[in-house]
């Protein structure tokens, strides 16, 4: 079986014990700045740690994914879906008051599975956001993606066996604080310039590729 379709990636940096906000007046453009260019230090010298996560976020646009099994393509509509709470994932991972770059990047995705089950017998992930998420850039980048790190074939879970990403966009880096107010949420305070070649810090989520994707 191959998933294959436009493709979300996130890799998730704390900042928390390098970064102290109370040091940056955020409606100063010159602080704000100040702040960009400390995370980018970090980012460069390798000093920012990643956080594992227990799934990757790495989600395909479910308009643009096909499915194929045996030589049959199927299309979201022909699956059956396991929901992700995004907000569980926020609420189970990050305290209030963290400090976290979002660095985010969008391609192609390939992702192949040792297994070619009945289409019927399938389940995948899919990142469900609350109506009612705030109002930020990463929700709507995140929201509503089927996850390929997870799927199900008669309720047990079956791992990739090979994947690869096809740049076409620029990277985004945003920093984002955990706020809580009936509930954890993100909140954006910045966005931070990343270099092109910065492609390479996903590595330890997928296998980066320049080529045309496979097809």
């Amino acid at each position: 079986m191959v998933i294959r379709g436009e493709t979300n990636l996130i890799k998730v940096y704390d900042l928390t014990p390098v970064i102290d906000l109370e040091n940056y007046d955020l409606s100063e453009s010159s602080d704000i700045q100040r702040l960009q260019e400390t995370i980018g230090s970090y980012i460069d010298a390798g000093e920012a740690e990643a956080v594992s996560l227990p799934t990757n976020l790495v989600g395909v646009l479910p308009d643009s994914a096909e499915i194929e099994i045996n030589d049959n393509v199927y299309t979201f509509e022909d699956v059956e879906y396991k929901n992700k709470s995004v907000d569980e994932l926020i609420s189970e991972n990050f305290n209030e008051g963290d400090v976290i770059l979002l660095l985010q990047g969008n391609g192609d995705g390939y992702f192949e599975y040792e297994l070619n089950p009945d289409i019927n017998d399938v389940k995948i992930g899919y990142t469900a956001c609350d109506i009612e998420a705030p109002d930020e850039p990463i929700y709507d980048f995140f929201c509503d993606l089927m996850l390929p790190d997870l799927v199900e074939v008669n309720g047990e879970k079956v791992d990739i066996i090979a994947s690869n990403f096809y740049p076409k966009d620029t990277l985004v880096a945003e920093v984002y604080v955990v706020r809580e107010d009936n509930g954890k949420y993100l909140e954006k305070v910045a966005e931070v310039d990343i270099l092109h070649e910065h492609w390479d810090l996903f590595e330890d989520i997928i296998q980066v590729d320049y080529d045309d994707p496979i097809a």
